[in-house]
């Protein structure tokens, strides 16, 4: 069935957003893959829709009816002058928005580029969010929590590369002459076609993949030594040990992993240490163990939209803990400290 371009216009905010049904999610990418002018168009549009999103934060207006007079404009003649109009205006934004909020982010040159060369973009997600968007070959991402990724505006070349730091959870479009690649700070992902979850940060000993279907294949690179750990199978979780390079493996009940793209944790029977680890990324706090003892005790739980306080009091029930928190602190440069919490043994 053909689709109007004044249908696509409507559905365009709904496909950007992830609100919109799975019948017109497949028609704006059938509409995407019918022409290069399409695909053009449709990028053009998720770039306005990012730029919008900022606006949003900061003025709460309409980001949908604003999107569609963003693509009318695109739409009329001499719109490339323009769109560097746009992206001028959004960079000048972007700026003071990068520096007191760490909201969802983006990075766009704002010169007209030669064909052959590419643009990239970074996308970062602020604490205790998600940020779910799509790449310009279809591969959706959900980025988590205080996470960060860098992509090309368009693939170009004989691999589709992408540089994660953080937690991002990735359905990557088939595409068998093009392989996709998430580099971390040492380990590398391959895939041709698949979902899988990656955890590489930069502070921490350790990396994780968690393949939910498909196939990955993965290696390391540390300074002039590269090495190559194989294929994993669906179901598996793969912990790298940065410090020697090393990859173990063992199946695990993915669910646990991937919960937190609808905003929930689950733990089962995870250490406290792993514990305090995902809360304090999740809620951007700073979490200190003061009794030793407290590191051994093991959680099964599911939290759902709670608060931090609503948690802390939940993990009270279930052990002898208790908590203290204390206020965050302004600095001098306008900051403020993060907020800490102390565990310890419940007095008796």
């Amino acid at each position: 069935m053909k689709i109007s371009f004044s249908e696509i216009e409507a559905l365009l905010p709904g496909y950007l957003s992830g609100d919109v049904s799975d019948k017109d999610r497949a028609m704006i990418d059938d509409w995407r893959s019918e022409s290069p002018d399409n695909e053009a168009f449709y990028l053009e549009s998720m770039k306005s829709w990012q730029a919008l999103t900022l606006l949003n934060e900061m003025e709460q207006f309409n980001s949908f009816e604003a999107l569609k007079k963003v693509n009318a404009k695109i739409s009329q003649p001499q719109s490339a002058k323009w769109w560097i109009t746009i992206q001028r205006v959004a960079a000048i934004l972007l700026l003071p928005l990068l520096i007191y909020s760490g909201y969802l982010t983006f990075q766009n040159e704002t010169k007209v580029i030669p064909q052959e060369q590419v643009m990239m973009q970074t996308i970062s997600s602020r604490q205790g969010m998600v940020t779910q968007f799509a790449l310009a070959d279809g591969t959706k991402v959900w980025l988590n929590s205080g996470s960060e990724l860098q992509f090309p505006t368009r693939f170009a070349g004989n691999k589709r590369e992408v540089m994660l730091k953080g937690e991002a959870f990735f359905e990557v479009t088939k595409n068998e002459k093009l392989p996709f690649r998430v580099n971390t700070n040492e380990l590398k992902v391959e895939v041709l076609g698949t979902s899988f979850n990656v955890v590489s940060f930069d502070d921490e000993t350790q990396s994780e993949v968690v393949l939910v279907t498909g196939k990955v294949a993965l290696s390391s690179e540390k300074g002039p030594i590269v090495k190559e750990y194989g294929n994993m199978i669906p179901g598996q979780r793969a912990i790298y040990e940065k410090e020697i390079q090393k990859v173990t493996t063992r199946e695990v009940d993915v669910a646990k992993y991937i919960a937190w793209r609808d905003g929930n944790l689950i733990f089962q029977d995870d250490s406290m240490e792993d514990v305090v680890k995902r809360l304090s990324r999740w809620f951007n706090v700073e979490i200190t163990i003061s009794d030793p003892e407290i590191n051994n005790y093991i959680y099964k739980a599911t939290f759902r939209n709670e608060n931090l306080v609503q948690v802390l009091n939940l993990l009270k029930l279930s052990a002898p803990i208790d908590y203290r928190i204390t206020d965050r602190k302004a600095l001098t440069s306008g900051d403020f400290t993060k907020q800490k919490v102390f565990l310890m043994k419940k007095k008796s």
